[in-house]
């Protein structure tokens, strides 16, 4: 790489270190914790692009780029992702190896519109994910303003199977902090639940659904105990695409929408792999 060319990526983006490594869920599921870039801000909900120097050619360098939500507090020390493991993926494998000590780099900018700011104020905030869509929301709930902005906070988390329900004790002590402001409902889509997992509910309600089949059937609602009601609930949705698009849809049959022009919406949305 020329002088030129190294200030310009120099400006772009920083190398840093990892510092902490959780594996939620072997050859799956995993955490970094990785030092925080002097200066670095973003709002809770936005995500940074992180870089792999995969190209043994060009050890010292990230050839290899992928968005990723920051799953910290706005005013954390160290950053922290989660991610899944992708079998046959350029960077999420090469990144679940990475040990304490190696670098990753950040790019210095921020993105997305995945934040509380997008919304007017409300009395209710549904905030609905599948897989590691749920990053996005860690570091919404790890912001005591967050609890001071809304009455009551629902915590939908879907996965396939009990075992991929990362940050889960995290989760139950913040439900057991707050009380009844936030209520938090994993769901599996492939066996059912068990009252451990989710406390709240009822032993009648741990069948295993998919969350557009909770929503489309009125259990979502049953099982918060809430209304979705476009006057005063405020909806996040982050994960598969098409569970998105499926959910934004049955939403929108219902007054939900995404602000515009400048107006305050009661719906933002974000696809997450």
């Amino acid at each position: 790489m020329t002088e030129p060319q190294a200030s310009v990526a120099a400006a772009r983006y920083t190398e840093q270190i990892v510092t902490k490594k959780t594996v939620w869920l072997s050859e799956k599921l995993f955490s970094l914790t990785i030092t925080r870039p002097p200066g670095f801000q973003f709002l809770p909900g936005q995500f940074a692009r992180l870089g792999l120097a995969v190209d043994p050619t060009t050890p010292l360098t990230p050839s290899e780029w992928r968005a990723y939500s920051m799953v910290s507090a706005q005013n954390a020390n160290e950053l922290e992702f989660f991610s899944v493991v992708v079998p046959d993926g350029k960077f999420s494998p090469a990144m679940a190896r990475l040990r304490l000590g190696d670098s990753l780099w950040i790019n210095k900018t921020v993105f997305g519109f995945l934040t509380l700011e997008s919304f007017s104020d409300g009395e209710d905030l549904w905030l609905l994910a599948t897989g590691t869509g749920l990053s996005a929301y860690l570091s919404m709930l790890r912001d005591p303003a967050t609890f001071k902005r809304f009455k009551r906070i629902v915590l939908v988390h879907g996965v396939r199977h009990a075992s991929e329900l990362a940050y889960r004790n995290e989760l139950l002590a913040l439900m057991a902090q707050h009380k009844t402001q936030l209520i938090y409902l994993p769901s599996t889509t492939q066996e059912p639940l068990t009252l451990d997992l989710s406390p709240s509910l009822s032993a009648t309600k741990l069948e295993p659904a998919r969350l557009t089949t909770l929503l489309a059937s009125g259990q979502l609602e049953q099982r918060s105990d809430l209304v979705l009601d476009p006057g005063r609930s405020r909806v996040m949705l982050c994960g598969n695409p098409a569970m998105v698009t499926e959910m934004r849809a049955l939403l929108a049959q219902r007054g939900f929408a995404a602000g515009r022009r400048g107006i305050a919406g009661n719906l933002a949305v974000e696809n997450y792999w």
